[in-house]
């Protein structure tokens, strides 16, 4: 297997509020700062979302494709690490939305994100600032120790818990798998068999995202690729997401983009391959015990 070729090491420390799209594969080791965040791969799919109304960050350590993208918001004593390379072996399953990793044929699936547990960040912090050093002292030796370290850095990867049986995951794999939105979150949870609050504050930890406001992300994701991909008219595409009518849809809509729905299909007809931009109301999280929008079905 060959190595990752680095293109450039970078550390970032000053605050800033912004979208970025990745031009190349990269690491990301964020240690502090991240206030918020929501992120999308290339074909604008909802990856994971962020808020720090509902605590602060963890310490992550996650990769990007080219043509992945984000809203972010970094604050005060911001501190992330970014390493853009190239590496033929490592690449995106969109179907599973999880790294693969090309051994000799046999393809490895890994997370795109990793939680740090604080006794993991400084070993990882030295690692980043060997792999800069290294590569900008442009002595080939060190260049060839710098890819050694970062390929060494996707062990994190290889070695993470899957936790694929767990409650959680068993709620998340039925919300994805509701396309109509036909079953209210509380009957989800009564059917993994974990009480409602409890295992919303699970989904929470472990994604840092509400159950009901990522069944609505993925809800507004549909619709998006309803109006940028199709001629179904406000109501058919209310009935495709499970809303009762028009209506509703353009509530929510409202409620997050600020826009009327015909504003928005032409929007995103005109960029299909842009990710939807929230308002600053849309960053007020739905701290929703169930759907909001559960009475539009």
């Amino acid at each position: 297997m060959k190595l990752p070729k680095i293109i450039y090491p970078g550390v970032y420390h000053h605050p800033e509020h912004g979208h970025g799209i990745c031009p190349h594969k990269r690491l990301n080791l964020t240690i502090s700062g991240l206030v918020k965040s929501i992120n999308y791969d290339s074909n604008g799919k909802l990856l994971s979302s962020f808020d720090g109304m509902y605590g602060p960050a963890k310490p992550s350590l996650s990769i990007g494709f080219p043509g992945f993208h984000s809203d972010y918001i970094y604050g005060d004593h911001r501190e992330n690490w970014v390493i853009s390379f190239v590496w033929d072996a490592l690449n995106y399953d969109p179907e599973k939305s999880c790294l693969t990793l090309d051994y000799d044929g046999v393809l490895l699936e890994m997370p795109l994100h990793l939680e740090l547990t604080h006794g993991k960040v400084e070993s990882l912090r030295t690692q980043c600032r060997t792999i800069r050093e290294y590569h900008l002292s442009a002595i080939p030796a060190n260049q060839l120790a710098a890819s050694i370290i970062l390929q060494s850095l996707f062990l994190q990867f290889l070695q993470a818990p899957r936790g694929e049986d767990d409650a959680v995951e068993q709620l998340k794999k039925r919300l994805d798998q509701d396309e109509n939105w036909a079953i209210s979150i509380l009957d989800h949870c009564k059917a993994v068999g974990v009480g409602r609050d409890t295992l919303r504050n699970k989904f929470m930890e472990r994604y840092r995202i509400a159950p009901g406001e990522y069944r609505i992300r993925k809800r507004l994701q549909k619709i998006q690729d309803l109006f940028a991909r199709t001629d179904l008219s406000l109501k058919e595409i209310a009935f495709s997401v499970g809303m009762k009518n028009a209506t509703h849809l353009n509530s929510l809509l409202l409620q997050y983009y600020g826009k009327t729905p015909s504003e928005l299909r032409k929007e995103f007809r005109q960029q299909t391959s842009d990710a939807p931009k929230l308002t600053a109301d849309a960053w007020k999280a739905f701290d929703c015990q169930e759907d909001p929008f559960a009475g539009c079905r």
